[in-house]
């Protein structure tokens, strides 16, 4: 199974891109937005919790979103495929990951596609994805802000280790969709044959 990594701040366009790559490759697309707010509109325990650290723009504790995910894992082990959007956010969920493809045989991490992208063009897209997609934690200036702070805090150096130096394929993030979505299926296109 391939396992491909989508990573880089809130609003640089990862959501878009692992629809677009899953399409193309039938592959899964595991979003911890997508799954949080699911939760959240389903009124669960584990959406009442995460709403609490969304709303405020911090990252939801490792052992909610961990289990939430194991579980998620668990539902497509024979997929072809897995596109992680918004998974991992910190070292302790690599090691989660790691530990878990490990224990169901399901393969190791082959490519971390690292979008970067220039801080005022996240806030301004943030918030223009808030007016229309109508999510709380895009609409405010305030919150927005925080999770920009929160991801170059706690995420952004969490692949900064010598064992990822070769998964690891930067792109700009500030090309188009379509540029963007080209370069990453060449690179998933070498992985494949």
């Amino acid at each position: 199974m391939i396992h491909i990594i989508l990573f880089g701040p809130p609003g640089c366009g990862k959501g878009t891109q692992a629809k677009i790559i899953s399409n193309k490759f039938g592959f899964i697309h595991l979003s911890t937005g997508i799954i949080f707010r699911n939760h959240i509109k389903r009124k669960t325990n584990l959406g009442k919790l995460a709403s609490f650290y969304i709303n405020q723009g911090t990252l939801v504790p490792d052992i909610i979103t961990i289990n939430m995910f194991n579980i998620e894992i668990k539902k497509h082990i024979k997929a072809k495929g897995i596109i992680y959007d918004g998974y991992p956010r910190t070292k302790n969920q690599i090691f989660s990951l790691e530990k878990e493809l490990h224990k169901f045989c399901l393969g190791k991490i082959n490519i971390i596609f690292y979008f970067f992208i220039q801080k005022n063009l996240i806030i301004n897209r943030l918030l223009k994805r808030g007016k229309t997609s109508y999510r709380d934690d895009d609409t405010d200036i305030i919150t927005v802000k925080r999770r920009i702070k929160e991801y170059d805090k706690k995420t952004s150096l969490i692949w900064d280790n010598h064992k990822w130096k070769n998964s690891i394929i930067k792109l700009n993030a500030s090309l188009s969709v379509d540029e963007i979505s080209v370069f990453m299926e060449k690179k998933i296109l070498n992985l494949l044959y």
